[in-house]
């Protein structure tokens, strides 16, 4: 970073171009960085951030910590919209709702609501970090897109948390399909299945099963609240 480190008053001087790049320094006039840039520096520095937990007005449930929309640094009134890209800093996290669905973003997660011709979310694009939702019947499979496996979901629980080398996928109830290279797989739980994917330097891959990590049961009843439900494994 030009210049060092900034002191802790020159957020405020932190300055987007979005679709063009990245700059800020404690003058506000570096050269541009990259989008990549950028995501990193969002994610690992701790003065882009603040040490505060809110719920939000809109559709925002919860936000703590420096939260990013479309470039730009939100608040807790802030609204979520379909076609919106979302990075969550080192010591961030994001709950929301959209329609029918309810979201959680962990630390470092960037991801993107991609939308469809009607304005709906046709698909989750996970760059890096970690997703827990709950979501609403649908007719038509709702894709989770990462560097390297698609999870299709329909009305269900899942978490899935992505590094450029490994997946873990949670089916937490209900049922999604597993899209890795050659592998294609469907899983079904009523009280949480999970598998990781392993990529390999060669361009293979492996699925194992795992265990429950990185998300909980109460992490899931308080999404599936916000939208009027409980869980699965809470009616049986």
């Amino acid at each position: 970073m030009a210049g060092g480190s900034c002191p802790a008053h020159s957020v405020e001087l932190f300055r987007v171009q979005t679709h063009k790049g990245y700059t800020f320094d404690c003058e506000g006039t570096v050269p541009m960085i990259s989008r990549r840039s950028f995501v990193r520096t969002a994610l690992a520095y701790p003065f882009l951030s603040y040490a505060t937990s809110a719920w939000g007005a809109g559709n925002i449930q919860k936000v703590s910590g420096a939260v990013y929309v479309n470039d730009q640094r939100i608040s807790p009134s802030a609204e979520i919209r379909a076609g919106d890209s979302i990075v969550v800093s080192h010591d961030g996290e994001l709950e929301f709702v959209l329609g029918e669905d309810a979201y959680r973003l962990g630390p470092r997660s960037v991801l993107t609501l991609e939308r469809a011709g009607g304005g709906a979310v046709s698909a989750l694009r996970l760059l890096t970090g970690a997703i827990l939702g709950v979501f609403g019947r649908r007719h038509q499979r709702l894709p989770v897109h990462t560097a390297f496996a698609t999870i299709g979901i329909r009305g269900t629980g899942v978490f899935v948390s992505t590094t450029p080398s490994q997946l873990y996928t949670c089916t937490c109830y209900g049922t999604t399909d597993l899209l890795a290279g050659a592998h294609n797989e469907v899983f079904s739980a009523t009280h949480h299945n999970a598998h990781i994917v392993d990529r390999h330097g060669d361009g293979t891959m492996t699925v194992k099963a795992s265990s429950m990590q990185g998300h909980d049961d109460e992490q899931l009843r308080r999404l599936e609240a916000y939208v009027g439900r409980r869980p699965l494994f809470d009616h049986t």
